[in-house]
């Protein structure tokens, strides 16, 4: 039978694919993103099993989404599992694939690891409890219980390097591919090759971004915004802004050729739904955005960038003004 597993690149995802390629051994693993899930998924072959993992669905492609997953599910199965919102007014029924696990709080790597848990070598929930940790999804029963199996220092320790790794990786998803290939043998990421020393350097990058953050952070009205971070995690550069800044909501972003990446953080506590929002605005204006009600990324044209800043900032000032 002929396996393909889409996954999203993040340790979160790498962790799920890993976890569905010890399951299913001869699959292909191939990452994608939102944005490009579409397309992915019609270069698949009819009569190919499907495996979608940690990829959240596009609300302005959701429909042609759907219509590929129902061609590719008359066939074969087309499997789909993973913990970012659905789209507005997406019912989970609605979701046209042979098997869903969906739940918004419980990591992808957990899901995947429970629906394939009978299947599995049960020490393999460590690669369910690294996924976890780095995707910030601990709060669960499941990971709480794992977390007793081992010594959590242990456990956070390998889970750092993965992730730190991983993020200095990048683009480079022939390593990615490699990666998932060890976990699925059950080797620790400390055990990986290029792990520790990948991470080392992430981790010094990781300072280098702080600083510049420090330098050339904007504060608008209780937003704080980097603009054009010229390397380094969009995200974490976000959350380090409206820390430094003492503001509820950080945004930083990065220009490639004609589109503009950015990623958004919010203060605990602050009572704004960001994935909600994003698909919200970019649906109405153009691009792509969601994730998590706390932690969230959009891609719009460049020259939709000011127009999208605007009306983010109309959206959320009767809440962090």
């Amino acid at each position: 039978m002929a396996v393909k597993i889409l996954a999203h690149g993040d340790t979160d995802g790498i962790c799920a694919a890993a976890l569905a390629k010890a399951r299913f051994p001869e699959a292909e693993v191939w990452f994608t993103r939102p944005i490009t899930l579409l397309r992915d998924l019609g270069e698949i072959q009819v009569g190919t099993a499907v495996l979608v993992l940690d990829v959240a669905i596009s609300e302005t492609q959701r429909e042609q989404i759907f219509e590929r997953m129902r061609e590719l599910a008359r066939k074969d199965e087309v499997v789909y599992i993973d913990h970012h919102p659905l789209p507005p007014e997406t019912l989970k029924r609605d979701v046209p694939a042979t098997q869903l696990v969906h739940a918004v709080g419980a990591s992808t790597s957990e899901l995947t690891f429970r629906l394939f848990q009978s299947d599995l070598d049960p020490d393999l929930d460590r690669i369910a409890l690294w996924g976890a940790i780095a995707d910030y999804a601990e709060e669960t029963d499941f990971v709480r219980d794992g977390l007793s199996k081992y010594d959590r220092r242990t456990i956070y320790m390998e889970a750092g390097l993965l992730s730190q790794a991983l993020g200095e990786a990048a683009g480079d998803y022939h390593y990615k591919r490699e990666v998932v290939l060890k976990l699925a043998r059950g080797v620790p990421p400390s055990e990986i090759s290029e792990v520790v020393e990948r991470a080392i350097r992430a981790t010094k990058r990781e300072w280098e971004v702080w600083r510049y953050v420090k330098e050339h952070i904007r504060r608008e009205d209780n937003i704080a915004i980097v603009y054009d971070l010229p390397s380094g995690s969009l995200g974490k550069a976000a959350l380090y802004a409206l820390g430094v800044a003492g503001a509820d909501i950080g945004i930083c972003t990065r220009k490639n050729e004609n589109e503009v990446d950015m990623s958004l953080r919010r203060r605990v506590g602050v009572k704004i739904d960001l994935n909600a929002l994003l698909r919200h605005i970019t649906a109405r204006i153009g691009g792509s955005g969601g994730g998590h009600e706390g932690a969230a990324g959009a891609t719009v044209p460049i020259e939709l960038l000011d127009t999208f800043l605007d009306t983010f900032k109309r959206e959320v000032s009767p809440i962090v003004s």
